[in-house]
């Protein structure tokens, strides 16, 4: 009886601990944030992140405004989410010195963030953008 229940119990616990990636057992995988969500995230981060330090919505701080950010990138069709990234040039205040703050800005306070959380910043921003026209 004793070595029934050893195996048993042997056989439970190999058993759970399956570590087989492909069968992610009662975890739902999460779906993509609403907009409504994005924009939630996006105005958090923007606060965290320290951005709102530099750029208020409509006014000019340290750095232009959100909407000036935004009536550039939309003019030329650029991507801020590849500028965030670091993979393209500032096409926005573009003198040397804005260039070195916001470049040590975007190595310090973005450099763990992640693709979502950058397109939830973008989705923020364009939604301020699009409230202030």
């Amino acid at each position: 009886m004793m070595r029934l229940f050893i195996f048993l119990m042997a056989t439970l616990v190999l058993n759970s601990c399956n570590t087989d990636k492909k069968t992610n057992k009662g975890v739902p995988e999460r779906a993509e944030l609403s907009q409504d969500s994005k924009i939630f995230l996006g105005n958090r981060l923007f606060s965290e992140k320290t951005c709102i330090t530099c750029h208020a919505v409509t006014t000019k701080k340290i750095g232009p405004s959100v909407v000036d950010i935004m009536h550039v990138y939309k003019k030329n069709n650029a991507d801020i989410i590849a500028f965030l990234n670091g993979k393209s040039k500032p096409i926005v205040d573009t003198t040397a010195s804005q260039v070195a703050i916001m470049q040590a800005n975007i190595d310090g306070f973005l450099k763990d963030i992640t693709d979502e959380e950058l397109d939830a910043i973008a989705t923020y921003m364009l939604h301020v953008d699009e409230l202030n026209k």
